[in-house]
């Protein structure tokens, strides 16, 4: 097949040479790799894998850019300003043994309601399971805090239909942290705002 589809003078004896062959190696900018080899237990899954890593990654197929935890906090602040609930919230500390983190935005009704905005809206599945990982580690240490508090994630989710499937996973590994983080969807962020909106009032009426 390949003989036919391509001029080899002759038959390749290595993966090598039918790459040389079709590029030869000099000092032009483009250049294969050198060849590298591994082990799989199930060789089509990991060509599948290496096949949307390598090509269809870089083919026409829409390209969804990252946002970061600011990007996915504008579009929580805008219904809380129109609310005016922004200038209720205030950065806390919370101080466990052995970690403490400072959240920009918190309030304070019986106990401190602290609200970080969190962006699993990024190009990887696996950098949305890392963070989802990171997260689960800093709650589940500042739940072993003396000061109670209730933490709120208000999440970003990923735009890429094809990490759906990590989102979900992040979400199951927050919810196994013992500081129980209720999380807040961008869909939901209206309704975020008014429940806060009617707390503020309570507790000023």
């Amino acid at each position: 097949m390949l003989e036919g589809d391509l001029p080899f003078c002759k038959r390749p004896d290595s993966i090598e040479q039918i790459l040389n062959q079709v590029l030869p190696p000099d000092d032009s900018s483009l250049q294969f790799s050198t060849v590298g080899a591994g082990h799989t237990a199930e060789l089509s899954r990991t060509l599948q894998q290496l096949y949307e890593r390598y090509v269809e990654k870089y083919s026409g197929r829409v390209h969804y850019p990252s946002r970061d935890d600011e990007e996915v906090w504008a579009v929580f602040k805008k219904p809380l300003e129109e609310r005016q609930v922004i200038g209720s919230l205030k950065p806390k500390k919370i101080v466990a043994p052995d970690y403490e983190y400072e959240f920009k935005r918190a309030m304070k009704n019986e106990v401190w309601h602290a609200y970080e905005p969190v962006s699993f809206d990024l190009m990887e599945a696996s950098s949305i399971l890392d963070k989802a990982n990171n997260w689960m580690g800093r709650l589940t240490n500042l739940a072993e805090s003396e000061e109670q508090f209730r933490p709120y994630l208000l999440i970003g989710a990923p735009r890429d239909p094809k990490l759906q499937t990590a989102f979900t996973k992040a979400q199951n590994i927050l919810h196994k942290t013992p500081a129980k983080p209720q999380l807040v969807k961008e869909s939901e962020a209206e309704e975020f705002a008014e429940s806060l909106s009617q707390e503020i009032k309570e507790r000023s009426g």
